[in-house]
């Protein structure tokens, strides 16, 4: 059955808030009739259930489908897969409601997601009276039946669930059976064995983790190394560079790759042809890397989530490197930046748990570190923002000695330490990483840690 073009909603007999409701929905669909990018805008929010006029929704559901796969979607193509069931001028009329506009569209999802919960509540309210009204029922018994009604509008979340023993016992079981058979991995491994231990094999979807340091410290390098072995794997691997442009991070990744200086590859007519060769093939390899750069360098936390969903859809996603937090704003930008710090880790660790990936957020420590005679960072070190430390699920703070102590010895020239300061279901800790600067490039370290001993021209503060 065609639906036939529509007419001016003022020449229709509906409440304002119906009215309201109708204009948001045809507005939103002829939004993503004109772009489908905007469908990962309103994706979190909108449903085919939540449209007042019914075979709207049977619309939105058909460009749902086709999102998820990867179909262009505009009047033809809707037309097309919905098979004659809709009329192509009422799809025309639709598209000429839309506007191209993240904002206005994302607050027509809002007003969808509010009505169609009002209308739930008004016949949650009609249903009440008549109960109400039971005299069958005891009075306790009529507060039960509208408490639970009433409680069926509270956003389902499955980790808000009450779930029995039993049903909680056979979902373990399931999984334990998946992990013993390799079905399903688990963790994501570092690359870095010393870490990998200590995280009980690596890392865990629904994970925030800090990396937090001084300028010039690694913490990029470290992130770029867990994302390049994330890559390796076969996982996909995505990272927003917004204190470095992706010109600079290919940089940094052919060098680390191929072994040849950065210095050399700023300057290619100072390599040799063996290194040029090495160049040309890491570049070749690095190619076939589902490794996902965005070097946007200003970013609110909607814009971000926007962009992280539409790349999980499309390409998948494991892992997500965020350069850095304090370069991020929030939603509203008339809050101090306290707020809107707080604001991304949250919103960073919730992304984490609703696309079940592991966010890498790297940070900037305050100067209080630099106070103190070893210099090693602790948790108060974590500048602008006392939520990290509660929304981050594991922090780590990677050092160099030789950088801050230029007078230590040869043996501490390539030594990190690598400081596991919180893991909210592991043990914390330090571990000895070797980082080798022309290269930019963390890796395994091997042997014991350079002593107090093993110094020139100097005496160390710390072991």
């Amino acid at each position: 059955m065609n639906a036939p073009v529509f007419e001016p909603l003022d020449h229709m007999e509906f409440e304002s808030g119906d009215r309201v409701a109708i204009e948001a929905e045809r507005g939103l669909l002829g939004s993503l009739l004109m772009d489908e990018r905007l469908f990962d805008v309103v994706a979190d929010l909108v449903h085919p259930s939540r449209f007042s006029v019914e075979f709207d929704g049977t619309i939105y559901a058909a460009i749902s489908a086709m999102a998820h796969s990867g179909k262009p979607v505009d009047v033809i193509t809707v037309f097309e897969h919905m098979g004659g069931k809709v009329d192509l001028q009422y799809l025309h009329s639709l598209s000429l409601a839309g506007v191209n506009s993240q904002r206005v569209v994302r607050r027509f999802a809002e007003i969808i997601a509010e009505r169609s919960k009002a209308r739930q509540l008004a016949a949650v309210v009609f249903d009440a009276r008549e109960v109400a009204a039971d005299d069958t029922l005891s009075v306790t018994e009529r507060i039960e039946q509208v408490s639970a009604k009433l409680a069926g509008l509270v956003e389902d979340m499955p980790n808000e669930e009450w779930v029995s023993a039993d049903t909680g016992m056979d979902e373990f079981m399931r999984e334990m059976d998946k992990r013993m058979s390799g079905v399903q991995d688990q963790y994501l491994p570092t690359g870095f064995a010393d870490l990998d231990e200590m995280l009980d094999g690596g890392m865990r979807e629904g994970e925030l983790i800090i990396i937090g340091a001084r300028p010039s410290m690694g913490k990029t390098a470290l992130a770029v190394a867990i994302g390049e072995h994330c890559t390796k794997l076969g996982k996909t691997a995505a990272m927003f560079s917004m204190e470095m442009k992706r010109q600079a991070l290919y940089e940094r990744r052919v060098s680390c790759e191929s072994g040849v200086p950065l210095g050399k590859i700023k300057r290619p007519d100072r390599m040799t042809h063996d290194e040029w060769s090495s160049v040309s093939a890491t570049a070749e390899m690095l190619k076939k890397r589902p490794f996902y750069v965005n070097d946007r360098s200003s970013l609110n936390i909607n814009t971000l989530r926007t962009k992280v969903r539409a790349l999980k859809r499309r390409h998948g996603l494991r892992l997500l490197i965020v350069d850095y937090l304090g370069l991020m704003d929030g939603s509203n930008p008339k809050d101090n930046r306290t707020t809107q710090l707080g604001e991304v880790t949250r919103n960073l660790k919730r992304l984490a748990n609703e696309l079940g990936i592991t966010v890498l957020l790297l940070c900037q420590l305050n100067r209080e570190v630099e106070k103190r005679v070893d210099q090693m960072p602790v948790m108060s070190d974590l500048r602008d923002c006392g939520e990290i430390e509660q929304d981050a699920d594991i922090v780590l703070f990677p050092h160099r000695p030789i950088h801050l102590k230029p007078s230590l010895g040869e043996p501490w020239r390539y030594y990190a330490c690598l400081r596991v300061a919180k893991q909210r279901a592991g043990a914390t800790g330090d571990l000895n990483l070797r980082y080798y600067g022309p290269c930019v490039r963390f890796e395994n370290w091997y042997g014991d840690k350079p002593s107090a001993t093993s110094v020139h021209n100097g005496t160390p503060d710390f072991e």
